[in-house]
């Protein structure tokens, strides 16, 4: 294992408590991401791990060492902000060996380290720019070749990519994955967007009032989530959420009357009797029109992306629905429909937000 192990971690600023008991680990070499809202903890969380803010309490351990007191720079990570944080008057060459230059590396080591990174990072033509010169992603890739000179344990990524358009988002996730295959370290990274956290990570953690609560690989959390806020979070369109109450149950599963029509949901373990209220949970992608049953719904605007497209619609009590089509592609504007889908992907939830599995 070895790699980032936290261990009942806790972060209060006075009365406030950021974090809540959370214990986790990350295996060396792996890509995890800390995501949730904003205000869930997950930067704090990183900058904990940074040492660059205190714990409350618990254990930090780094490459099986307890560094929860022992100061950054000896920690063995490097960190990557959302700001660059460049020096303008310096080259990139300079930027990036200018932690090494700082602990009297010698020169021919600095240069040599400066060289390997920019190659890794495709910037050996632009070494001698200063970062003025320099396109938004080339800077954000020059912040990381400052990381990879000093060769630490672990790699933290506090949401590097936010200043970025959507086009160099895109084009950054896909370097920093094969920048991860490529030198093969520790990396943990944290941002408020799940599309980033299901392309980067190879362990996603799902944090809300400083509590994780799920973690797991990203098709996991996807297809299995343990509560309806992962299952609403993770996912993009996020999935629907329809409010009913149980008209009968049997071994397979449970029917489910809601405003809109009648559910079935596949539940193999303990069902609430009926007359019980829960909220049934749909994928855009596991809903489709059918010619009876299901829920009513009008159409009222649908994205086209080429591939696929997905619809908008609304039920007759006020609930926005979104489905997806990937063949029949015919207008459906203003059109009602039945949407309905197969038992075995309708998720079923208590009012509190637990899984009925």
């Amino acid at each position: 294992m070895d790699g980032v192990k936290l261990t009942n971690i806790r972060k209060a600023f006075g009365p406030f408590e950021v974090i809540r008991d959370v214990s986790l680990e990350i295996p060396k070499g792996d890509f995890g991401v800390f995501v949730g809202p904003s205000g869930c903890g997950k930067s704090t969380l990183l900058r904990m791990i940074a040492g660059l803010e205190n714990t409350s309490g618990g254990r930090i351990e780094i490459g099986g060492r307890d560094v929860t007191h022992v100061e950054p720079a000896k920690r063995g990570v490097a960190m990557v902000f959302q700001s660059y944080a460049l020096y303008p008057h310096l080259s990139v060459a300079e930027n990036m060996g200018f932690s090494l230059r700082l602990a009297r590396a010698p020169r021919h080591e600095r240069e040599a380290k400066v060289r390997e990174a920019a190659r890794i990072l495709q910037l050996t033509d632009h070494l001698d720019k200063k970062p003025s010169a320099l396109s938004g992603g080339q800077r954000q890739r020059v912040a990381i070749g400052r990381a990879i000179v000093r060769e630490p344990e672990v790699f933290l990524f506090d949401e590097p990519l936010s200043n970025l358009d959507a086009e160099l988002r895109v084009q950054m996730r896909l370097e920093l994955t094969r920048l991860h295959r490529q030198i093969g370290a520790t990396m943990i990274y944290v941002t408020h967007d799940q599309v980033e956290a299901m392309t980067l990570a190879d362990d996603i953690f799902v944090l809300k009032g400083g509590h994780v609560m799920q973690s797991g690989h990203p098709l996991h959390l996807y297809d299995d989530p343990d509560n309806r806020f992962v299952a609403g979070f993770i996912g993009s369109p996020s999935m629907n959420f329809v409010s009913g109450v149980v008209t009968r149950a049997d071994d397979t599963g449970l029917v489910a009357r809601t405003e809109e029509g009648e559910l079935r949901a596949r539940v193999l373990g303990p069902k609430p009797g009926p007359g019980a209220e829960v909220v049934l949970g749909i994928r855009p992608e596991h809903l489709a029109p059918v010619e009876a049953g299901g829920l009513p719904v009008r159409v009222e605007v649908a994205e086209e992306l080429g591939g696929q497209s997905f619809v908008h619609a609304r039920s007759a009590s006020g609930s926005d629905i979104v489905f997806e089509r990937r063949e029949n592609r015919a207008r459906l504007d203003g059109q009602a429909l039945r949407l309905g889908a197969a038992a075995e992907k309708v998720f079923a939830f208590t009012p509190e937000g637990g899984r009925l599995r």
